[in-house]
């Protein structure tokens, strides 16, 4: 028998932190191409992270509990079954809305019709986690359509995470975008969420920094605004978009200076964020854009980044701890940099 607390709880374990240890009432899924098996870990595939940007996360873990196939077909047994009733009746209109919605699983409810299913303790249980209590025809309706937002996407492979920049930040990767997740105690081997950073010894701050990916990733790139101004021009910026007071947490603004010296507002930060991962095969799970920005204040308020000459910069402090002291984000970031500079030189040469 499933337990269905323990699943849900794997469930939005997942959404969070991407993997988790290999669990046998998570076999379905692997089935169906949502997680996949790694070694002794189960990892999220890229059709998950696809249809964790389409839906709530309420609704998305409960359509992934109907994915569960014995709740799945006793769910299309109903619907078919009330439209059956509704065809007798004449109500050309509630028979079109049936048909029209739920076309991926026309042909499963053929082959399933006429079967048998129970509705055993497991089932539900389902029903109760998924409804809060037994379910309505519109309620699965709905619930059915929601499910088809899932489609099937190739996978990729993803590396063993690293114990540097260079070696998490690469192609393929799943990066959570959440900023409020908790640390992890220990690192995930295949996914890239916060943790204790244990890796090297470091100084605390750069600990601090190297424990979150969205710390590491800010200060990596206003580590490439500056060495653009060491190269003598300036080549990004990071502007608030209320300049009356630019240390309230608001929307960021990103900016790129072209070849020809322009400076040119590209969009949001968050915005500049999800679109690099796009274009350098970084999955962002769930996947929508970071809320970067709100991380930029928290560094603020850690005085690892300031506002100067209207622009949010590296500290002068923290910098001069990172150039002169640490090792891993000065000398063991330099290939994700340049992934980050090759993005804005793309940019800065066609805009």
């Amino acid at each position: 028998m499933v337990n269905i607390n323990e699943l849900v709880k794997s469930l939005n374990f997942l959404y969070d932190y991407g993997e988790i240890k290999n669990n046998i009432d998570l076999q379905y899924l692997t089935d169906q191409n949502f997680i996949r098996l790694v070694e002794d870990r189960l990892v999220i595939t890229k059709k998950w992270i696809k249809f964790s940007g389409k839906v709530s996360k309420e609704d998305f873990i409960s359509s992934l509990l109907c994915f569960y196939p014995p709740l799945l077909h006793k769910l299309l047994q109903k619907v078919y079954a009330e439209a059956c009733i509704i065809g007798k009746r004449g109500d050309s209109k509630a028979l079109y809305e049936f048909i029209d919605s739920i076309p991926e699983f026309a042909e499963t409810i053929l082959q399933i019709k006429d079967e048998v299913i129970e509705e055993t303790g497991d089932i539900k249980g389902f029903y109760q986690a998924v409804f809060n209590g037994y379910p309505q025809y519109s309620s699965i309706l709905n619930k059915l359509k929601t499910i088809q937002f899932a489609e099937n996407v190739e996978d990729v492979d993803s590396a063993y995470v690293g114990n540097n920049p260079n070696e998490i930040w690469t192609k393929g990767r799943r990066v959570t975008s959440s900023i409020t997740i908790a640390k992890l105690k220990e690192k995930n081997n295949y996914t890239y969420t916060p943790y204790e950073y244990r890796d090297f010894p470091v100084e605390e701050p750069v600990r601090e920094v190297l424990s979150y990916p969205w710390k590491t990733f800010l200060t990596l790139l206003t580590m490439v605004a500056l060495e653009y101004q060491t190269a003598g021009f300036e080549g990004l910026a990071i502007r608030p978009t209320d300049h009356s007071n630019y240390y309230a947490v608001q929307s960021l603004d990103f900016y790129i200076f072209n070849t020809k010296g322009r400076e040119i507002r590209v969009g949001r930060l968050n915005d500049f964020v999800y679109e690099f991962c796009l274009e350098n095969d970084i999955y962002l799970f769930p996947d929508k854009a970071p809320e970067v920005d709100k991380v930029v204040f928290d560094m603020m308020d850690e005085q690892k980044i300031d506002f100067k000459d209207g622009e949010y910069v590296l500290n002068e402090k923290f910098k001069d701890l990172i150039y002169s002291k640490d090792i891993i984000i000065k000398n063991r970031s330099r290939k994700f940099k340049n992934t980050l500079k090759d993005y804005i030189e793309k940019l800065r040469n066609t805009l």
